[in-house]
């Protein structure tokens, strides 16, 4: 099981891709291979692979657009984070306004009296409640 530090450190690096960049995506797929038949048709592309070895070479490492995997990150990370958002943020104060709470004597009640919430607990929740959230729309993309 991952250690909620660990969740949310996840978390902020996943907030930090999303602002890194607001460039359109690269589609950087790979190109499938062209078969040879004979030495001829090798020798009318030798000209045409050797430009793309040199433009290749001339590249300067990775490119800064983001990729299709960066922008789908991105996507799960903002969906986490909305999810988020609307339970904390929208849900439960209308439940507490409603007065939907459990009764004393609850089981889940007395274990949130032995265990009393602080405001680094709440953080950790909300921040692994956004990494669950996220998690499970990256695997639906």
């Amino acid at each position: 099981m991952l250690q909620p530090s660990l969740l949310v450190a996840l978390l902020l690096l996943l907030v930090h891709l999303e602002n890194a960049s607001g460039k359109p995506p690269t589609k950087e797929l790979p190109r499938p291979l062209i078969p040879l038949h004979d030495q001829d048709q090798e020798e009318e592309l030798q000209p045409e692979l050797e430009a793309k070895a040199t433009f290749q070479s001339t590249r300067n490492g990775r490119s800064r657009r983001p990729t299709l995997m960066d922008v789908a990150l991105k996507q799960s990370v903002r969906q986490g984070l909305d999810a988020m958002t609307e339970l904390y943020g929208r849900i439960q104060p209308e439940m507490l306004r409603n007065g939907q709470t459990l009764q004393d004597n609850h089981p889940a009640a007395m274990l949130s009296r032995f265990n009393a919430p602080t405001m680094d607990s709440e953080r950790r929740e909300m921040a692994a409640y956004a990494t669950i959230a996220a998690a499970k729309a990256f695997r639906k993309k």
